[in-house]
């Protein structure tokens, strides 16, 4: 009551407001655009299109069917008036744990809100002093400070931000690729960054990671997927185009999403063989290094390959705050890169929004600076945060494979179940696993927050009359039956097709992920008693 009453008194207990668009009610302006651009009607997200209006080729072919499977045609199993739970409270969701901002973020956002320089418009590339801020960060991270053969040193010439990874990554796509040069990604990936070449008029070709290595990119494998490629572009378009297209980029994910694999000095001659493959076939490395804070081993994180001056010239590195600094809303990333692909980056940016918004500059310098009051913070910030995790992943190993299975935190667990789980019946069903559901091998992550699901002891068995053949047939039976649904392998390239893989996010609250697990118990276990009925 008393929170509705100070909402009362602020103007904020508002009314909300709805319109349905009637075509008919349409300028002859309007009526026009809609007639070139159905889609915009359409009330389904969208996958997104090439500029010339070309269908997408194989690889962005399957990542688009499995979108438009978990987006659209599920509905079609929907009760009239069904109210689908938001995506932010499923396993299906992007979001990192629920944890407050960074400390020194957070500071910085608030000194620039109650500065006197509101008035004045930002620069194109962030402020300097939040690059120089951003670039003591480097060199206190490895970054090498003085010049040497083949290298100019790290200068907040080679520092531009943006408006979050996403904005960076399509920033450095329109500015490196021409119409139908190709974009080497990992299969698994992250499937909304696979679309984004294509959208472009460019290509993506992915490079299937195998299990003999770990589920690592294979230094060898990747050069000769870049010679086949090339070779493929030459006979496809030489004498067509006035150039011949090329791999012009790989997207190295470290640590990788969605497997959490990190490369770091443990294994760091994988990211020399990367380096050295891409430098010699003048291919970039763009080096998305956006969960490098959610390394469980904190006295070793992911190695950013521009970190190895050989390799600076040839690397484009993204960093950003959405993933491991409690700050996804503020949608701030940075991009360190040699300083002509900067400059390309900074047209794109003055020719679309004049200047970067100045709290993103502001949350960026203050979550990357080299002083030591930030490292003090950090540390005691990440050790915390990790440990959250390291217990959501025991948590969710529980609940797909059983208690059994979990080395640590055991007890904690029960006694969270005991918290939010009073029936003990369903308590104990839920504690045994989801039968045929495990954690895919040799995936068992080392960063980040999803964890791989391997759905494949399920396939051809039989369920209210369903069959499940493949990963579709799956899908279509767990939402029909329970309205559950995640990211699935032919959402992101997933590299084994006879396997039904799932992504799931154990990154949600806790009471979250057992509502998920009670779907999935409701929907593959006979013994399954439903929580509603118990209630009774």
């Amino acid at each position: 009551m008393l929170k509705k009453l100070i909402k009362q008194c602020l103007g904020e207990n508002i009314e909300i407001h709805s319109s349905e668009f009637n075509k008919e009610n349409a300028s002859p302006a309007l009526k026009e655009f809609i007639d070139e651009n159905p889609a915009y009607l359409n009330k389904y997200s969208q996958f997104g299109k090439r500029r010339d209006e070309k269908e997408f080729y194989p690889a962005i072919k399957k990542i688009e069917k499995g979108f438009y499977l978990l987006n659209q045609d599920l509905d079609v199993y929907d009760e009239k008036d069904f109210v689908p739970v938001q995506e932010i409270y499923t396993v299906r969701t992007g979001n990192p744990i629920d944890y407050k901002p960074f400390p020194m973020a957070k500071e910085y956002i608030t000194r620039i809100l109650f500065s006197k320089y509101l008035f004045r418009y930002p620069s194109i590339e962030g402020h300097i002093k939040a690059r120089g801020h951003f670039v003591n960060y480097l060199i206190k991270e490895g970054f090498k400070e003085t010049k040497e053969e083949g290298y100019d040193g790290i200068g907040i010439e080679n520092v531009i931000f943006s408006c979050s990874t996403t904005h960076a990554f399509n920033m450095i796509l329109d500015t490196i690729l021409k119409d139908e040069d190709v974009v080497i990604m990992t299969g698994p990936n992250y499937g909304l960054f696979a679309v984004d070449p294509e959208r472009m008029n460019g290509r993506v070709e992915i490079l299937p990671l195998r299990e003999e290595d770990d589920f690592y990119v294979n230094p060898k494998l990747l050069s000769k997927k870049i010679d086949e490629v090339n070779d493929m572009l030459k006979k496809k378009w030489k004498g067509k185009l006035d150039y011949i297209p090329r791999v012009k980029a790989f997207l190295h994910m470290n640590p990788h999403n969605p497997l959490g694999k990190v490369v770091n000095h443990k294994n760091i001659d994988i990211l020399k063989g990367i380096g050295d493959v891409c430098l010699e076939k003048g291919v970039f490395v763009i080096d998305d290094m956006i969960y490098r804070d959610l390394t469980f081993d904190l006295d070793d994180k992911a190695v950013p390959m521009a970190s190895i001056p050989k390799y600076f010239n040839n690397t484009i590195t993204l960093f950003g705050l959405s993933k491991s600094y409690g700050l996804a809303g503020i949608r701030a990333g940075a991009i360190v890169a040699p300083a002509p692909i900067c400059k390309g980056v900074g047209e794109k940016i003055f020719a679309t929004m004049d200047s970067l918004p100045v709290f993103q500059v502001q949350a960026l310098a203050g979550a990357f600076n080299g002083t030591k009051r930030r490292y003090k913070q950090a540390k005691k910030y990440f050790k915390k945060l990790i440990d959250m995790y390291k217990y959501q992943l025991d948590f969710v190993v529980a609940l797909i494979e059983g208690i059994d299975k979990v080395e640590n935190n055991k007890k904690r667990i029960i006694k969270d179940m005991k918290k939010h789980i009073k029936d003990e019946k369903l308590r104990d069903i839920l504690l045994n696993g989801v039968p045929g559901l495990k954690v895919r091998k040799n995936t068992y992550p080392e960063s980040g927050f999803f964890i791989v699901v391997d759905f494949t002891d399920l396939k051809n068995k039989s369920y209210d009359g369903d069959i499940i053949k493949n990963e579709t047939d799956l899908v279509k039976y767990l939402y029909k039956k329970s309205k559950f649904k995640t990211i699935m392998g032919q959402n992101m390239s997933w590299p084994y097709e006879d396997e039904m893989i799932g992504r799931f996010n154990f990154a949600i609250a806790i009471p979250d992920l057992i509502d998920n697990f009670i779907q999935l118990q409701k929907s593959l276990n006979g013994e399954y008693v439903c929580i509603k009925d118990l209630e009774k």
